[in-house]
């Protein structure tokens, strides 16, 4: 029960990490208010997670969208009366060659996987402050770190969010509100799993070749990553990145 009493909200939490991670959430104690642009599969989730003993919500959100984003802050605050634990998560992998990828494609993924932090961010951020406490996950990737054909957009989105976390890790440190990131490797969720039945599953097998561990992480171990940094264990971690990569940052793999 290392998060019991504590309001959290994940985005992006109908699937995959984000729903990993709201179902770690509420294994540790938390009040879990999920949301998702998919409204049908997020109360199915909610439903699902529901026994006796925890408290959920299920907030209809497009993360893109500056209203329904000040709708669920407002709705947690409203309902549960403080916010303790912001992770951003929601997001959409469209790939492309910068020469050839459309403005249109470009601006959708900065809004939904960039501009979403910062609308949740300055929406939560003065009630941590007010309440001195706030733990803010944001969800990056290691495509910050390393270079993939043709996910220009993708890693630059990724990248800024690391540099957001950095910057507002040093100037809210005095508030007690911690800002770190999460850079995960190849995880098996939804969106890779699509991924591999457009592109075929030589995708999923080079993916994890490319890890020390030579396999595919699991949203689980993501959400266990996400617990620890929510949680009290981690109150003197602000402004890191812990990646959950497999080795993946490490290599390339030597071989004979």
């Amino acid at each position: 029960m290392r998060l019991k009493n504590k309001v959290a909200i994940v985005t992006g939490a109908a699937n995959g990490i984000g729903l990993a991670i709201a179902a770690a959430f509420v294994q540790e104690g938390a009040v879990v208010v999920l949301a998702d642009i998919d409204e049908q599969k997020l109360m199915q989730e909610v439903k699902s997670l529901t026994t006796n003993g925890t408290t959920l919500r299920g907030v209809q959100c497009d993360v893109g969208n500056t209203v329904d984003v000040k709708n669920l802050i407002q709705t947690t605050i409203t309902e549960f009366g403080k916010i303790d634990i912001l992770v951003n998560n929601a997001a959409v992998a469209i790939g492309g060659n910068i020469m050839e990828m459309p403005e249109t494609d470009w601006d959708t993924l900065m809004n939904i996987n960039l501009k979403s932090v910062y609308r949740t961010i300055k929406e939560t951020l003065p009630y941590m402050i007010k309440q001195k406490s706030g733990s803010v996950i944001n969800i990056s990737s290691t495509q910050a770190f390393r270079s993939w054909h043709n996910w220009t957009a993708y890693a630059g989105a990724k990248g800024a969010m690391l540099s957001m976390t950095n910057q507002l890790a040093g100037q809210f440190g005095e508030n007690n509100v911690r800002f770190n990131s999460i850079s995960p490797g190849a995880i098996i969720t939804p969106m890779n799993v699509k991924r591999a039945e457009t592109e075929g599953t030589a995708f999923l097998e080079k993916s994890a070749a490319q890890h020390a561990m030579n396999r595919l992480g699991t949203p689980l171990e993501v959400a266990m990553t996400a617990v620890f940094l929510a949680s009290d264990e981690a109150g003197f971690i602000t402004g890191e990145d812990i990646k959950v990569d497999g080795g993946l940052c490490t290599l390339p793999r030597y071989t004979e």
